[in-house]
This record gives structure tokens, C-alpha cells and sequence, in this order.
């Protein structure tokens, strides 16, 4: 008797699970996604392709063949010039072009569009996804779908019938579910275009005035709209499982009209979906939008995010959740989840009441795939920031300082790829305040009494106490007895005068733990 349970609780295993009831036992899943590359791809974005990803990877572990495809609707209208184009003004000539024939502006790749879709491939690699990509200018361009086309025109108005249900004002007599770009001058600007039946197709452009009559099987301009489209391509490539964002899912969105079509035209069911909601960045404008500019990149993400943390991040959400992806101070708290969820996970299943849900989630992190034999030596990443810090930055004296003993060099790039990112948020990312620099030098302005009082106190501390094995509340109340309770001094005011005295500003980090990082020997040099 077969199990009907999902692997684990997570949402993942339990989505793959339903797609094997929805679709009945096949020798092949086919799982897809897909976007129209208008603009920079963005982490947002990311989210459809990595959900895509973890339902892939949760039905390979129920033992099932998987094919994930990632179609590129690289034939779609150029309709707004986004902000970060150079020289926007003279790019609005090329609106209402197919994306896939318009110049890329920085001269990186042939096209507009493939410039966008270079990048994101290239970005999906470094997580680990990497499926089989599917260009629609190129179908569309070879009338590989020509017998759907046709097929779809000819039930026009069944299918004009099903978007109605769905519309205020109903769609005209003569509606077509097809657009064209002009075979002159390229643009999608068409005042006139009729179905002549069979393969034959007439349109006129507005633009230019061209007329032409064009054959369905050979013409490389005409396409369906996306709310056929899409349907189309379920049946086409025999899609199990798709996802779509909330603008989508609303009753009478793209899905639900897709759902319908799909059923009328083609006589199938639609594919298992998941909805999923937004991506935003912490402390920005809202939802990430290519046209206007206010977005991140994977690549972006990535310059802070270890891989893992990053699939890790979208794998301990629910999918249907909006969340927002911090740059600020919470990178340490995102670490220190990580941390502590990967801990969890390579610990004993009756260690915590949610181990399977949490040891799952690190699973579907892994960027190959495999989870390691045993939990990874990761050095804490906040405690990493103050020790480069105290070494200027430079990462190789980090280690030689603090880690050199702790990793062989087999085990040395687990240490370099989070000080690679470390280094990247202190410098572009992390709070004015969190940022310091320990002196070179001591500080040899004249001293007032006070500032006597309190460093005289502290150097005689320091150089009396073993700091190697005293704990961080050991060596906190020494401070406070020896610079602060004793002396009758202000604590505040005292603290102000150790931290000027070290780094040069009025606060820093928690003073036990930073005066430990910085060594003795160091400590008296400055005091």
C-alpha cells in the first residue's frame, strides 16, 4: 500500500506530493516557469524559479524524474522604457518592438532581452538551478506552435466567451487572441488584422501603413496573448506543476481564465499550482518593479548572502507569505537563524519539536543538492565582522589571527566565503554606527582627570587579567568595578572615553567580547 504522506512537513514535500495526486502516477514531471526578461530580472522574480526548484527537488526525493523548464517570453512588447536604461529619451524608438529585436543598451549582449536573461542564467547557476531553458521569440519565430495557433483561432470565440465571464465590458465581435509585430517596421501598433481561416492571416500597421497577408505556419511576427499563451504552453509541454504570484491567482486573474482554457480548448486539466506572494527589500518602497527602477538583483543578494542562506531564506518561508529580504543590521540576524537552524538540523530529531520541518529546510538549501556528513564550522558572523574590523579589513590577517587553527585548507573556503561577504555589508551595507576602525596608535591628546581615571583604570585591569579564559560576565563587572563603580565615574561618560580611546567614536561594539577580539597586548599599545 502506498504512503499518501509527505516526506517532511514542509510545504515543498507537501506540494509535491499533491502534484502526484493532481496528475496521477507518471514516468515524468514536467515543473515550469518562466519570464518576460522587460527589464532587470530581480530577486522578486526569484521567487517564482526557486519555488519552482524546491517542489523539483521534493519530487526527486519521492524518487520521480523531473524536467524543469524556464521559458524566457523574450517575444513580448517592449511597452516602458525602464530608469536605469542610458539615455531613456532615445530609447522610447524602440516601444512596442518585440524585446528579442531591439539593441541591448550596454552593449553586453546581441539583444535587449538577452542581455537580462544572460545575467539571471548566470545568477541561477551560482544557487544551484539549472533548468532547461526554453526562448519564445525562437518558437514562436519557427511556428513551432503554428498548429496550436490555429487551433486557438478557430475557438476564438469559446475563448472570447471564458475572458467575459471575467470582464466588465465584453471583448468585441471581431477579437483575436493573437498579436502581430509589423514584418516593416517591427512594431505591434496593428489598426487592423482578421483571421482568413485555415493558416491565412491579414493584418495592417498603423505605424507604417504595411498590409500583408501572412501564412500562420511561416510567419516569424504573429503570437498569442498571455492569457492564452499560457495555457497553451501547459499543453504543449504536458506541464504537472507551475506557480504564479498573487496578481495571478485573484479570482478571474491570468490562472483561473488559464484554468478554464485549457479545459475548453485542449480538453485537459490545468497544472498543480502555488501561489506565491511578494518579495521586498527592508526599508524599501514596497514590491520591486523593473520599469521603475527600485529593485535588487540575485547578484545583489548574493554579494551578502552565502548561496545557501540565500535558497535557505526562501525555503523557511511559506510561499504565500510576503516578506522582505534585509540589507541592514538583520543581515546578522539572518545569519545567526541560519546558524542556528543548521545546528538544529544535525542535531538529534528529539532535540526539537520542529527538527524535521527545520532539518528539511536546511536540505533544500544545499546549493549541490547534499546535505554535508556533518554540521559545517561556520564562523559566527557577527563576532566576524568585529575581528575584521580590528584587522583593518584584511581578511587574511583575520584568519591568521583568530580562525587559522580552527580550519585545514580543505576546510578553509567555508571561512572565506563568508568574510568575502562580511567585508562586502561592512562596507556598503552596515550602519554608520556599526562601523569602526580600531586606532593605529594610541591617542595622545591631553587627558582630563576623568579620562585619566577611567583609561588608568582600565590598563591596570588589562594588563592584570588573563583575558584568553574570562568570560564575557566576568569581565563586564571588572570593568564596571574597576572604571566605573569605584571611581564614582558616570557610566556613560566612561564608556564614551574607552571607545573614543579605541576606535575614535562614542559607542561600539559589547566592550567585554571587543576587548578580548582585540588581545591583550594589542589593549595596552592603545591605552
Amino acid at each position: 500500500m502506498k504512503d499518501h504522506r509527505p516526506l517532511s512537513p514542509h510545504w515543498a514535500d507537501i506540494a509535491a506530493l499533491r502534484v502526484t495526486k493532481e496528475r496521477g502516477e507518471k514516468d515524468r514531471y514536467v515543473v515550469a516557469s518562466g519570464i518576460t526578461p522587460s527589464g532587470t530580472v530581480h530577486v522578486g522574480n526569484f521567487r517564482e524559479v526557486v519555488t519552482v526548484d524546491l517542489v523539483a527537488r521534493a519530487l526527486q526525493s519521492l524518487g520521480k524524474q523531473v524536467h524543469f523548464l524556464y521559458s524566457w517570453d523574450n517575444f513580448d512588447t517592449f511597452r516602458k522604457v525602464p530608469k536605469n536604461v542610458p539615455d531613456p529619451a532615445a530609447f522610447k524608438a524602440y516601444l512596442r518592438q518585440a524585446i528579442s529585436r531591439i539593441p541591448d543598451p550596454w552593449g553586453e549582449e546581441a539583444t535587449y532581452a538577452q542581455g537580462r536573461i544572460a545575467a539571471f542564467e548566470r545568477e541561477l547557476a551560482k544557487v544551484g538551478i539549472k533548468p532547461h531553458f526554453i526562448y519564445q521569440e525562437q518558437r514562436y519565430s519557427k511556428g513551432v506552435y503554428a498548429a496550436e495557433i490555429r487551433k486557438v483561432l478557430e475557438n476564438r470565440d469559446q475563448i472570447r466567451a471564458v475572458l467575459d465571464r471575467h470582464r466588465t465590458e465584453p471583448l468585441a465581435e471581431n477579437w483575436l487572441p493573437t498579436s502581430i509585430y509589423c514584418g516593416a517596421c517591427g512594431k505591434d501598433t496593428i489598426e487592423e488584422e482578421r483571421y482568413l481561416g485555415e493558416w491565412d492571416y491579414f493584418y495592417k500597421c498603423q505605424s507604417c501603413g504595411k498590409e500583408e497577408n501572412i501564412d500562420i505556419r511561416t510567419t516569424p511576427n504573429l503570437k498569442l496573448a498571455w492569457r492564452i499563451d499560457w495555457p497553451m504552453r501547459w499543453h504543449f509541454e504536458h506541464v504537472d506543476f507551475e506557480p504564479g504570484g498573487k496578481d495571478h491567482s485573484s479570482e478571474g486573474g491570468s490562472y483561473d481564465t488559464g484554468k478554464s482554457i485549457i479545459k475548453e480548448i485542449w480538453n485537459e486539466p490545468p497544472p498543480s499550482y502555488q501561489q506565491y506572494d511578494f518579495v521586498m527589500i527592508k526599508g524599501g518602497a514596497g514590491k520591486m518593479s523593473s520599469s521603475s527602477g527600485e529593485l535588487y538583483t540575485l547578484s545583489q543578494v548574493l554579494d551578502v548572502y552565502e548561496p545557501a542562506l540565500v535558497r535557505w531564506i526562501f525555503a523557511s518561508q511559506r510561499p504565500n507569505h510576503d516578506f522582505a529580504i534585509a540589507f541592514d543590521e538583520d543581515v546578522i540576524k539572518n545569519y545567526e537563524e541560519y546558524d542556528k537552524a543548521e545546528h538544529i538540523a544535525f542535531s538529534p530529531p528529539e532535540s526539537n519539536d520542529k527538527w524535521a520541518l527545520i532539518r528539511r529546510s536546511i536540505e533544500l538549501s544545499m546549493v549541490d543538492g547534499k546535505i554535508p556528513a556533518s554540521l559545517p564550522n561556520r564562523p559566527k558572523f557577527r563576532i566576524l565582522c568585529n575581528r575584521l574590523q580590528i584587522c583593518g579589513g584584511d581578511s587574511e590577517r583575520t584568519f591568521a589571527r583568530y580562525y587559522a587553527s580552527e580550519y585545514t585548507e580543505a576546510t578553509k573556503a567555508i571561512f572565506s566565503e563568508r568574510a568575502t561577504r562580511a567585508q562586502f555589508w561592512l562596507k556598503h551595507y552596515a550602519p554608520e554606527e556599526f562601523r569602526y576602525t580600531v586606532r593605529l596608535t594610541k591617542d595622545d591628546r591631553s587627558l582630563d582627570p576623568i579620562e585619566s581615571t577611567v583609561l588608568h583604570g582600565l590598563r591596570d585591569l588589562i594588563a592584570s587579567t588573563d583575558l584568553e579564559p574570562v568570560d564575557d560576565k566576568t569581565l563586564n563587572a571588572l570593568i564596571w568595578e574597576k572604571t566605573i563603580k569605584g571611581p564614582g565615574i558616570d557610566a556613560k561618560q566612561a564608556f564614551q572615553i574607552i571607545y573614543r580611546a579605541l576606535i575614535d567614536r562614542d559607542h561600539g561594539p559589547r566592550l567585554p567580547s571587543f576587548l578580548k577580539e582585540i588581545g591583550k597586548e594589542r589593549l595596552l599599545e592603545l591605552l
